[in-house]
């Protein structure tokens, strides 16, 4: 995914009411959409390093939108949750990931069979869910930063798929130049622990990638394993 123009550098001010974020640039200070629903742990602290792009849409309120945040540690992360999707597509289209390089096609937001719903991709008898890692702990890449009762739904659906002879696959894209191995924070969402855990004994697959970050390009990387929790 290339940025052209590339991203604007500011300073990370405050990010606020889940969707704003506040940016100093060189001349003046910039309210911002801010496309991630989560806890935003280690990526959101005041003083970071900063980046977002600008909509050419004439009627968005916000025309700009936080893409990246360069850590306390120096590692630069994605937090738009918008582009994880995006990332995953262009990569499915241009079969990078070779696990799953035999699909053909792809669709976007198929429902879940039997139930209310949608998963992120499908293909023929393959379904996919999607979800991004940006936050870096003790030296691991940790999922999720908030409870959610909506990912361990989607979790329980790909469950039921593979029980049904439907391929399910958990894919985490991450988009965080620090991390190299990724787990589940059971201790912020302890039901979405467990249900991994069911989830891997049901045959639901699980990939991670990572993908490299820069003002002008977000490429995917390499494949990152996953841990799961004991």
């Amino acid at each position: 995914m290339k940025f052209n123009p590339k991203l604007k550098e500011g300073i990370l001010l405050r990010r606020y009411k889940r969707f704003f974020a506040d940016v100093l640039t060189e001349n003046e200070t910039l309210t911002m959409h801010c496309a991630n629903t989560g806890a935003m742990h280690g990526c959101a602290d005041p003083g970071s390093k900063a980046w977002y792009s600008t909509s050419t849409n004439p009627k968005r309120k916000l025309p700009h939108s936080l893409e990246f945040v360069e850590t306390k540690q120096g590692f630069r992360v994605c937090v738009n949750t918008a582009r994880a999707n995006q990332l995953v597509q262009e990569a499915l289209l241009s079969n990078e990931i070779p696990e799953l390089a035999k699909q053909s096609v792809w669709s976007r937001e198929v429902p879940i069979p039997g139930e209310r719903g949608r998963f992120d991709f499908g293909s023929e008898n393959v379904v996919m869910e999607v979800k991004m890692v940006s936050w870096l702990r003790r030296g691991m890449g940790v999922f999720p930063d908030a409870e959610s009762i909506r990912a361990t739904r989607h979790l329980n659906a790909l469950k039921n798929c593979a029980k049904n002879g439907i391929r399910a696959i958990l894919f985490f894209c991450v988009p965080h130049s620090g991390v190299d191995q990724i787990t589940i924070a059971e201790d912020i969402d302890p039901s979405y622990g467990r249900a991994v855990r069911e989830a891997v004994a049901d045959r639901v697959e699980i990939l991670a990638y990572r993908w490299s970050v820069s003002p002008t390009a977000l490429a995917l990387d390499k494949q990152i394993p996953f841990h799961v929790p004991v």
